[in-house]
C-alpha cells in the first residue's frame, strides 16, 4: 500500500478512488494503515495528495460526529 500512495502515475489515484468509495469500516481501517505513513508521504509529491485527501475525509468525518453528537444532545 505505501508503494502505491508514492506511485506518480496512477495507483496513489487507485488509493484515493478506494478512500472515497469504500464504505465506513473499510474507510477507518485504510485511514489507519495510511496514518502511519502520513509524515513519509508528504516528502513525495504524488503522496501529498494522499495526504490532502486523508485531513479532508478526517475533517469531514469530525463535522459528521459533531453534528451527531449535536443531534443527540437535543
Amino acid at each position: 500500500m505505501q508503494t502505491m500512495m508514492k506511485d506518480q502515475m496512477f495507483a496513489n489515484y487507485v488509493v484515493q478512488k478506494v478512500l472515497e468509495t469504500c464504505d465506513e469500516s473499510q474507510r477507518e481501517l485504510l485511514l489507519g494503515r495510511i496514518r502511519v505513513n502520513l509524515h513519509a508521504l508528504k516528502k513525495y509529491t504524488y503522496g501529498k495528495h494522499i495526504v490532502a485527501r486523508v485531513e479532508k475525509l478526517v475533517a469531514a468525518g469530525e463535522r459528521r460526529s459533531a453534528a451527531c453528537m449535536a443531534h443527540m444532545s437535543n
